[in-house]
């Protein structure tokens, strides 16, 4: 956990250098709920729970924004599997305020047991949203031949 002082900062400038895309900012709300799972202790959850929030708050924006042709590229396939049923809402916004509402409370937990249980379904909350954002959703007009 000694890298965490490391990478939190370089996290932080990544917010504010260049405009991450929805799918980076997916990526790196996977990164800091993988981060949280390593923590020990409620001030190591701390300032990597702070880091996630900056960057769920950023996906919220992003949700609105279009995508880069070359991420559209990357979303699309010849035909949508058939979605299997989800216990969380398919909803975005929804599944936003989950993550954030969880991370608020971890960020305000005490109880370093408590912080390891709500670092566990953080994590679960926001794999589950990110997976969510980066599956394909766009159809090719023409189906590819090989």
């Amino acid at each position: 956990m000694e890298n965490t002082r490391e990478i939190i900062p370089q996290l932080y400038s990544e917010l504010t250098v260049g405009h991450p895309d929805i799918i980076d900012l997916a990526e790196r709300c996977e990164l800091l709920a993988q981060i949280l799972l390593d923590c020990k202790t409620v001030e190591q959850y701390q300032p990597v729970c702070r880091c996630l929030i900056a960057y769920l708050d950023a996906l919220k924006l992003a949700f609105d924004e279009t995508l880069s042709d070359l991420r559209i590229i990357e979303l699309t396939v010849d035909e949508i599997p058939l979605e299997e049923p989800n216990w969380l809402v398919a909803d975005s916004d929804t599944q936003y305020e989950y993550c954030r509402v969880t991370a608020s409370s971890l960020l305000h937990t005490e109880d370093e047991a408590d912080a390891a249980t709500t670092a566990g379904l953080l994590h679960d909350l926001v794999c589950f949203m990110c997976d969510e954002l980066k599956a394909p959703r766009f159809v090719c007009a023409e189906p590819q031949t090989a």
